[in-house]
């Protein structure tokens, strides 16, 4: 996800200052001297970024926020798997940077997410809901943070989630709502990663200068201020 952000920045408007990462991300003649663009820590950076994209593990999200904050640096994250410490990095963050943590940037299941909202308002005879949540096999976290995001928006209910790791799968989910005589099923689909950093790279433009607080997927798609 890091080499497809660093590769659309320039076409979403942003100026790449760098890439970071603990270990070289691979491509030509990245030697961790900065003179490539790539840096092995936040620190080494030799400016300030203004909006920092981040798609790490969740040990390093709470790091970058916490980096983030002490530098006046917007936060656009998709690490999914935190626990409550990570979490609350990014509250702690959010108090003095704008903080936008979404475990998926696609639009389509942004959507989705509204459209689940809308249908549990709107029929409250729903009886069970299911979800089939299917990434690839190298994914780490199940559920994922996507299925996990599907779960809550069909809050009060808690759906049965079938996670699935199942070769190069971009990411497929399936949402099912039974009724009374009938059923509700939705279903998204990606079939490209860069979906999700161009997602990402959007959100992050959005983002940039607004005030400190907790942003959602929702509000950037909506084009909504806090």
């Amino acid at each position: 996800m890091g080499r497809l952000v660093a590769g659309l920045a320039d076409e979403s408007g942003f100026e790449l200052l760098g890439v970071v990462s603990r270990h070289h991300p691979g491509g030509a003649a990245m030697d961790g001297s900065g003179q490539d663009g790539w840096y092995p820590g936040l620190e080494a950076l030799p400016t300030v970024p203004d909006v920092l994209i981040d798609f790490t593990l969740p040990a390093g999200l709470a790091a970058a926020a916490r980096w983030c904050a002490d530098h006046g640096v917007a936060l656009v994250s998709g690490t999914t798997g935190l626990e409550a410490n990570q979490s609350a990095a990014l509250d702690q963050a959010a108090e003095r940077i704008p903080v936008l943590h979404a475990p998926n940037f696609s639009p389509g299941v942004n959507a989705t997410l509204a459209l689940l909202r809308a249908a549990v308002r709107m029929l409250p005879e729903v009886s069970a809901t299911h979800i089939t949540d299917v990434h690839h096999v190298h994914k780490k976290d199940a559920p994922s943070g996507t299925a996990l995001a599907l779960a809550a928006a069909l809050a009060p209910h808690q759906p049965e989630i079938d996670s699935r790791r199942e070769g190069e799968v971009v990411g497929d989910h399936r949402v099912l709502l039974e009724l009374p005589g009938e059923t509700l099923a939705l279903e998204h689909h990606a079939i490209d990663r860069a979906i999700f950093a161009r997602g990402a790279l959007l959100a992050g433009r959005w983002l940039a200068g607004r005030p400190a607080g907790r942003y959602t997927a929702l509000d950037w798609i909506a084009g909504e201020d806090a």
